[in-house]
C-alpha cells in the first residue's frame, strides 16, 4: 500500500490494523480502537507516530471503510500532533470516529486550536493514558473521554480523576481491564468505558447450575459432535426446543437458499442441510443462545474466531479439518459463556481429541491456530508474526482473512 506523508514522497507501507473492544456499564458494546503496527519487521518503533497515524487513516478510509471494520460502531483512532494540526481526521466520518490525542503530545496554544477544531466538526475528543500531569489541564475542559490505564494507578489516584471528569464533565474509560473485578471495582469507582477482555474471562467463584435452557443447548451440541450421526435424537432435541426448531427452519427457507418449495419439517431440514453444516449451524446458534446473558461482544468474539480458523485452516491444514477449525475457535471462549472450567464443559461434548485438546491448551494441530486467533484480538504482533511464518504465510495475508471473518459476522449477526 502507497501513501503520501508530509514529505511529499511515498512511502510503501504494510499497514496491519487489530481492533480492541470498547464497552459501557452495561457491557454492550460502545466502540472499537483500532490499533497499527507496521508489517514490514513488525515493530511500531520502526515507523513514527505520523506515519503510522497517515497509514492507518488511509488503511481504513481506501481499503476496509469504518463502517466495516467497526460494524457501524464508533472507532478510537490515535492522533500525532502534527497529524491533528493537518486536520486528517477529516477523512474520516464524525458519526463513527473518535479522535485520541496521544500522551506523548506537546501542549501549547496550537495544539488546544487543533482539538477546539476538531469538537466543532463534530468528532468526540478523547485524551489518552492520563496520569495526572498538570500539563494537561487545558485539554481537560475540550475532551469526551479520558482513557486512564487502568492497572497503573492507585484508588486514591483514580479517585482524583473521578472527581476532575465530574468537574469537567467528561466520560472515563478504563485501559486495561483484563479480569471481571477490575471491571467491578472501576464501575464502583465511576469508570463509564471500559476496555480490555475482562469480559472473556470466566467467573469461577460465582459458577452456578447451568439452567435447563441451556442444558439442551449442550445436549444438541453433543449429540452433533458424536462421529455417529443419529438423526432421530437430533431431531428429537430440535422438535422440543421451540426456539431452535423455528431457527432452523427459518434459516433453511430464507432467500439464502432460493428455495422453490419451503421445508416444513425438521426431519426434512436436518437431511437437506447436512452433517457438517448442520453441525456448524447448531455450535453457531447454540452458544448465541447460551451466551444471552452476557455481553453481545462475546459471541462476535466466539464467532470471529470460529469463521477466522475455518479459513485460515482450511488453507493451512485441509478441508478435513476445517469444520473442527470452526468448533474450536467456536468454543474457545465457552468457559467465559458459562462460568464454569472449560475441561469440566468439554467432558460434557463428545468434541474431537484434536479440538479438545485445542481447547485444553494441549498438543494439537488446532493449537496454533488457536493461539493466532487470540493474538489477534490482543495485538500481539510479535506472536502473530511467529505464527504467520509457521503456517508459511504472510501476516499481510492472515489479517485479511481476519478482515474476512470480521465482515463476515457482521452479516451473520444483522
Amino acid at each position: 500500500m502507497w501513501v503520501e506523508i508530509g514529505s511529499g514522497k511515498d512511502l510503501q507501507l504494510d499497514a496491519f490494523i487489530a481492533r480492541q473492544p470498547i464497552l459501557d456499564r452495561q457491557q454492550s458494546l460502545f466502540g472499537y480502537e483500532l490499533l497499527f503496527r507496521s508489517g514490514s519487521d513488525n515493530f511500531f518503533q520502526s515507523v513514527d507516530g505520523d506515519r503510522a497515524t497517515a497509514s492507518l487513516i488511509d488503511d481504513t478510509v481506501h481499503l476496509h471503510s469504518v463502517e466495516k471494520l467497526t460494524n457501524g460502531h464508533r472507532c478510537f483512532i490515535n492522533f500525532t500532533r502534527n497529524s491533528l494540526l493537518d486536520g486528517l481526521y477529516a477523512l474520516l466520518p464524525p458519526a463513527l470516529t473518535v479522535v485520541e490525542v496521544l500522551e506523548s503530545v506537546e501542549m501549547d496554544e496550537n495544539l488546544l486550536e487543533a482539538c477546539r477544531r476538531v469538537r466543532q466538526q463534530g468528532y468526540l475528543l478523547a485524551l489518552d493514558d492520563y496520569i495526572l500531569e498538570e500539563r494537561f489541564e487545558p485539554l481537560l475542559s475540550l475532551i469526551d473521554v479520558l482513557k486512564v490505564d487502568y492497572p497503573a494507578l492507585s484508588k486514591e489516584q483514580h479517585k482524583k480523576i473521578v472527581s476532575s471528569a465530574r468537574h469537567y464533565g467528561f466520560r472515563l474509560l478504563a485501559e486495561k481491564v483484563e479480569t471481571p473485578v477490575q471491571f467491578e471495582d472501576a464501575m464502583s469507582l465511576g469508570y463509564d468505558y471500559f476496555q480490555g477482555y475482562f469480559f472473556c474471562k470466566p467467573q469461577l467463584q460465582r459458577a452456578k447450575r447451568i439452567p435447563k435452557s441451556q442444558t439442551q443447548c449442550l445436549r444438541l451440541l453433543q449429540k452433533v459432535n458424536e462421529p455417529n450421526f443419529d438423526i432421530e435424537s437430533i431431531e428429537e432435541l430440535l422438535r422440543s426446543d421451540l426456539t431452535l426448531s423455528y431457527k432452523l427452519l427459518r434459516y433453511l427457507n430464507s432467500p439464502l437458499f432460493q428455495r422453490s418449495k419451503p421445508l416444513s419439517s425438521i426431519r426434512q431440514a436436518i437431511v437437506t442441510l447436512g452433517q457438517q453444516p448442520l453441525r456448524q449451524w447448531v455450535c453457531l446458534v447454540a452458544v448465541a443462545e447460551l451466551s444471552n446473558e452476557k455481553p453481545s461482544e462475546l459471541i462476535n468474539t466466539c464467532l470471529t474466531r470460529a469463521r477466522f480458523c475455518e479459513i485460515v485452516g482450511g488453507r493451512v491444514l485441509g478441508r478435513t479439518l476445517s469444520p473442527d477449525c470452526f468448533v474450536t475457535g467456536m468454543f474457545s471462549l465457552l468457559d467465559a459463556i458459562l462460568d464454569q472450567p472449560m475441561q469440566e464443559l468439554t467432558s460434557q461434548l463428545n468434541l474431537a481429541d484434536t479440538v479438545r485438546f485445542a481447547l485444553h491448551g494441549q498438543d494439537s494441530p488446532l493449537l496454533s491456530l488457536l493461539t493466532l486467533a487470540k493474538a489477534i484480538d490482543n495485538a500481539e504482533w510479535s506472536t502473530i508474526t511467529d505464527l504467520s511464518a509457521t503456517f508459511r504465510l504472510d501476516v499481510e495475508d492472515v489479517l485479511k482473512m481476519h478482515r474476512e471473518a470480521i465482515e463476515w459476522v457482521a452479516t451473520s449477526l444483522r
